[in-house]
């Protein structure tokens, strides 16, 4: 019997639910994918990074997907029956190397009811066809996994997780996922954002074990807190334009070296804040590409 369905475990045990998990695919050399986070839902609450292989036929698919639809978001999936399902720490433990997984593109339109209903996830095969389905997908490594701590602050400026290999590169926002409830008032996360971006090029003046294995920098023309009231600035919308040339100060401090963005895959406020935040308006909360109309079922 699995660790996580232990009958007799104590009451104040800690585990997670068996789940579905989205992950925004990213490269073209190389694929990576990024965790879709929510610090609301305890399955949800980290940040996860993994370098993939893929079946050699689902990548060519990918591959000619996005040399046609290169701002176009691609979403892989583990599937929804019992024995697909899974914990995000099973990954970054090494427990799970291999899943079951369905890559869609762009997020299907769906309603008010829709999100209403608890169990609702939007990438199902009911709802939408996949453009690769049914695929053993290989954790080849774990870039970065960074389970939430809701006391921690916010930091005054943005900062990012830089990784790549090769000449190709990406970003994703270092998120805070805070407490910002209470003690007797029902617990709610945030304000922050998910951001998920690749850039134009790998940058020159990082070595490659350090682009492989990730760095952290700032970017300090974008301020997260108020340098006044210190309230929260949180970005609508995408925080950079493809092309924007972006000055970032490797571990927050020195000199400031010049990154260029590429396309932003996802930047959300509605998804991995606490529902009833509001943090953006409707139009700036969720930018992400929507799935073709042939697509949806």
């Amino acid at each position: 019997m699995p660790d996580h369905a232990m009958m007799n475990a104590p009451a104040n045990f800690i585990s997670n639910h068996p789940h579905q998990h989205a992950f925004v695919l990213l490269g073209d050399q190389t694929v990576f994918a990024v965790h879709m986070t929510q610090y609301h839902h305890e399955e949800h609450k980290y940040q996860l990074v993994l370098k993939l292989s893929l079946p050699a036929a689902a990548k060519a698919v990918l591959d000619d997907l996005r040399a046609r639809f290169p701002a176009d978001t691609f979403i892989l999936c583990n599937g929804d029956s019992n024995d697909e399902l899974f914990m995000i720490p099973e990954l970054a433990a090494g427990r799970r190397a291999i899943f079951n997984g369905n890559i869609f593109q762009g997020l299907p339109a769906f309603s008010p009811e829709d999100e209403a209903n608890p169990h609702f996830f939007p990438w199902d095969k009911a709802r939408t066809i996949p453009v690769v389905a049914d695929i053993a997908v290989s954790v080849e490594r774990i870039v970065t996994f960074r389970p939430f701590a809701h006391h921690l602050i916010q930091p005054d400026f943005a900062t990012y997780l830089l990784w790549g290999e090769g000449d190709e590169a990406h970003m994703t926002n270092l998120q805070t996922a805070r407490l910002a409830s209470g003690t007797f008032e029902p617990a709610m996360f945030g304000p922050d954002y998910d951001h998920v971006l690749s850039l134009r090029g790998a940058p020159s003046w990082l070595d490659k074990p350090l682009l492989e294995a990730g760095i952290v920098v700032s970017v300090p023309a974008m301020r997260l807190r108020d340098a006044k009231t210190g309230q929260p600035t949180t970005p609508c919308g995408a925080p950079f334009k493809p092309g924007d040339v972006l000055t970032v100060l490797y571990r927050g401090m020195g000199e400031g070296r010049s990154v260029t963005a590429g396309h932003t895959y996802l930047a959300d406020t509605a998804v991995c804040n606490s529902e009833g935040m509001d943090i953006c308006p409707p139009e700036d909360s969720l930018v992400i590409s929507a799935t073709p109309r042939d697509l949806m079922r």
